[in-house]
């Protein structure tokens, strides 16, 4: 892999140099305390200056600044005094950062470190400047292995990249799959550059646990790599200015085979992260505070929980229940019409100018109940034939519906489908089936903290954040209950990235990875008795009647 770093990094930047901190998100110190701790870097353990560490985009030094100092506490410990001419001091270190700015201002900081334990003015100027490097850490060939990658890698959107860049880190990276941010490829080759004891110790964006777009890196880690830690902070705050990330610490070495500590915070006090640190570093840690996994999930699956206990309930749901599309004939599960110009495609209300078999209610997550549907009034502009076919109607069959979209032609043909289909300008982004409208169907608000869910009788046309779920066999109603049982939100939370206030969301991908009963092995009094508890706010039946249908063993067991 080495040999693929020939290109000097400021050509692939050529046009774009970016000259302010690129995705800079600045971690507390006590957060920088605790990583290096559990990355093994602790002076009273041994001679730090042995160690070779690397920093991939260290901004103004967060992390830098208290490796430095643990490096001279340790050079004090196991040496009667500091020989700042140590050749071994000039390759202990190595940080990079894409800002010049930054990097001024984190020589300056680790110089005066240096001066203030004693060394030479001179000395401390070139060590600073030994120590860190101007450039792009993804792009740059470093050589050598390290004992230990560190730190917060930028949080960047792909799309906020510039294309040359992108390209270049996505013929060199194999995890930049998908949409995947920045911080995906930087894990990636901090581990390529892991030495074979050495370890990778980041607080980045949990999302690539779960999602989609992280399923490449956890193969990777899966198959060539250890979790020794992993700790999910995605209820917390640990950066110096309020973010909105969903961040977690991960320490990942060579070390296959080997055990896994995981747990979650909800708070980053000083005595939560003294009992954590305590814990997750003892020879015996309590098992009421830190999960120990012997093995971490396999292949690409998703990281669903930090919990050893949750995670073998779910596990063995998983081994003996279908997932929720399998679990009963003719039963889908969908999201609603993505428009790409809502502005446009929804009205508040229905217009006397557009054909009236051109607008078709439309239901909105927040008009969604466990009682009932309150429907807001919202109106689906359609442009697609009642053939269901995919085909768009004809416009000059519809002068009401032509003059209105006449009226943002210039808005709706910028759009990239658009430019992809000229002819079909006018289409959106999903295509609308006006067949759904008149289904029978569960709908589910994407974002919520517990399990609303309703049901259409066949009057609307869901929207894009609203999720919804038919079959052919399932009674909807006893369905509805089930799925709002806490058997089935356990799983919705453990498979769905949570958002700030604990939060899931309830998407397609997360609904058909859950596990549910095959309808044919539920009693007829038991899909009453839920139908009868569907819109009920008694929790505690529901979770009674719904214990009792996943206690229940399937006919093929």
């Amino acid at each position: 892999m080495l040999d693929l770093f020939e290109v000097d990094w400021k050509d692939v930047w050529r046009g774009s140099h970016a000259v302010e901190p690129v995705g800079a998100v600045f971690t507390r110190p006590e957060i920088v305390d605790l990583i290096l701790d559990l990355a093994g870097y602790r002076p009273e353990e041994s001679r730090l200056s042995a160690l070779r560490v690397l920093e991939p985009g260290c901004g103004d030094g967060a992390f830098l600044t208290e490796v430095v100092r643990r490096l001279i506490v340790s050079e004090r410990m196991h040496r009667k005094r500091i020989d700042w001419r140590d050749p071994v001091l000039r390759t202990s270190i190595r940080a990079v950062d894409i800002s010049e700015t930054s990097l001024q201002v984190a020589r300056s900081q680790i110089a005066n470190q240096l001066s203030e334990a004693g060394c030479p003015a001179g000395k401390a100027r070139e060590l600073a400047d030994t120590w860190t490097v101007h450039g792009d850490f993804l792009l740059h060939s470093w050589g050598s292995p390290f004992d230990l990658v560190v730190g917060n890698p930028p949080y960047v959107r792909i799309e906020e990249l510039p294309r040359r860049v992108l390209d270049r880190y996505r013929q060199l990276f194999e995890t930049t799959t998908d949409r995947a941010d920045i911080y995906v490829a930087f894990i990636e080759r901090g581990l390529q550059l892991l030495s074979p004891n050495g370890a990778l110790a980041f607080i980045c964006a949990n999302r690539f646990a779960k999602n989609k777009y992280g399923e490449a890196l956890r193969s990777l880690i899966a198959n060539q790599y250890r979790v020794r830690y992993y700790l999910n902070l995605e209820h917390t705050q640990p950066f110096a200015s309020e973010v909105s990330a969903y961040p977690a610490i991960i320490v990942v070495d060579r070390k296959r085979g080997r055990a896994t500590r995981a747990l979650t915070l909800d708070s980053l006090d000083a005595d939560t992260l003294g009992i954590a640190r305590r814990e997750l570093l003892a020879s015996r840690p309590r098992r009421d505070i830190v999960s120990v996994f012997r093995e971490w999930y396999k292949g690409g699956a998703p990281w669903i929980t930090t919990s050893r206990k949750e995670h073998d309930v779910i596990g063995a749901l998983h081994a003996r229940l279908p997932c929720l599309e399998e679990s009963a004939p003719g039963t889908k599960v969908s999201i609603g019409v993505a428009t790409g110009a809502d502005q446009v495609y929804v009205l508040s209300e229905k217009s006397d100018s557009i054909e009236e078999s051109r607008q078709i209610p439309l239901l909105m997550a927040y008009d969604v109940g466990n009682a009932s549907l309150s429907w807001s009034g919202h109106y689906l502009v359609n442009p697609f034939d009642a053939r269901d076919d995919g085909s768009l109607v004809p416009l000059l069959d519809y002068p009401g519906l032509a003059a209105y979209l006449d009226a943002h032609v210039a808005e709706l043909r910028i759009r990239h489908v658009a430019k992809q289909r000229p002819a079909s300008w006018y289409r959106t982004i999903d295509r609308i089936w006006p067949r759904l409208q008149h289904q029978h169907k569960l709908v589910i608000p994407d974002i919520q903290a517990t399990a609303t869910i309703g049901i259409d009788r066949g009057q609307y046309y869901p929207h894009h954040n609203v999720y919804w779920i038919a079959s052919q066999s399932w009674p909807l109603l006893s369905l509805k209950a089930l799925l709002r049982s806490s058997i089935v939100v356990q799983q919705v939370r453990a498979y769905s990235v949570q958002m700030r206030g604990g939060s899931m969301r309830f998407q397609a991908q997360t609904l058909r990875k859950i596990r549910v009963p095959l309808l044919r092995t539920v009693p007829d009094r038991l899909l009453e008795r839920l139908a009868e508890l569907a819109s009920s706010d008694a929790q505690s039946e529901i979770d009674a009647v719904a214990n009792e249908v996943y206690s229940l063993r399937t006919r093929s067991d």
